[in-house]
């Protein structure tokens, strides 16, 4: 299971989420787990000394019906837009210094040499595009906690009028939980983006459903089904992955 921040520490309505869409290069899937696992080090040196406050890698799981359109999410969380470009704003040499001193003591010089020359040639991805996007709501059910293997969907999502974040969290997401369908849920706004970003898409739905849940039962009033009708006509979906957890600081 999965928290992204603890609930009770942070005002999640200040929170921003940068999300790198990673595409690798051809038979490298292997050693890139091993070169985010030696960022992990780093992340959770960060997330301890209040620098940002989560960060997660997920691979993104195929189907036949859902292929997908990358290899792996990268998620860095920050507190606010201030801590994010703060942490944006960091020189090589800042970064070149931060590797070696979070991982001093507990990884090979040489190890460390090759990791920090990896970061800079671009070793492993073909292709990167990223989103900077800002909360708007998020829910997270008490017992979820993070977990390797944790299974969750990402979504991008087209407004089409100016109704759909009040359909989103007034509507939708009360219903997940009263049903506890969910054990996460987040809606995002995209404030910015790259250059090679898909535009169509105007905010991102990220959601672990709750697999203890059972079905309910919906019978719904008349106003119920004219409401959902309408809150599904405010929004469009552009596709979903389906992922996994790989590696988390939090």
């Amino acid at each position: 299971m999965i928290s992204m921040l603890n609930v009770n520490a942070q005002d999640w309505s200040t929170v921003y989420r940068q999300v790198e869409e990673v595409t690798l290069k051809e038979g490298l899937e292997n050693e890139y787990i091993e070169f985010e696992a030696f960022w992990k080090t780093i992340k959770e040196k960060h997330v301890k000394e209040g620098m940002q406050v989560g960060w997660f890698v997920w691979k993104v799981v195929p189907t036949e019906e859902n292929k997908g359109w990358s290899d792996y999410l990268i998620f860095n969380i920050y507190a606010n837009k201030k801590q994010m470009n703060d942490m944006n704003s960091k020189s090589p040499e800042w970064w070149e210094n931060e590797i070696k001193t979070a991982h001093k003591g507990k990884t090979k010089r040489s190890i460390i040499k090759k990791y920090t020359q990896e970061t800079m040639d671009n070793k492993y991805r073909q292709k990167s595009v990223s989103y900077t996007n800002k909360s708007l709501e998020t829910f997270l059910l008490e017992e979820a906690t993070p977990e390797a293997g944790t299974k969750g969907t990402y979504i991008g999502v087209e407004q089409l009028n100016e109704d759909y974040v009040d359909f989103e969290t007034k509507l939708f997401l009360p219903y997940h939980k009263e049903t506890k369908s969910r054990l996460y849920w987040e809606l995002n706004e995209i404030v910015d983006r790259s250059e090679n970003a898909y535009k169509p898409v105007t905010h991102t739905i990220f959601e672990i459903m709750n697999p203890e849940s059972a079905a309910a039962d919906w019978n719904p009033s008349f106003a119920e089904e004219m409401a959902v009708k309408y809150g599904t006509a405010s929004r469009k979906f552009h596709g979903s992955m389906n992922v996994k957890l790989v590696h988390f600081a939090w």
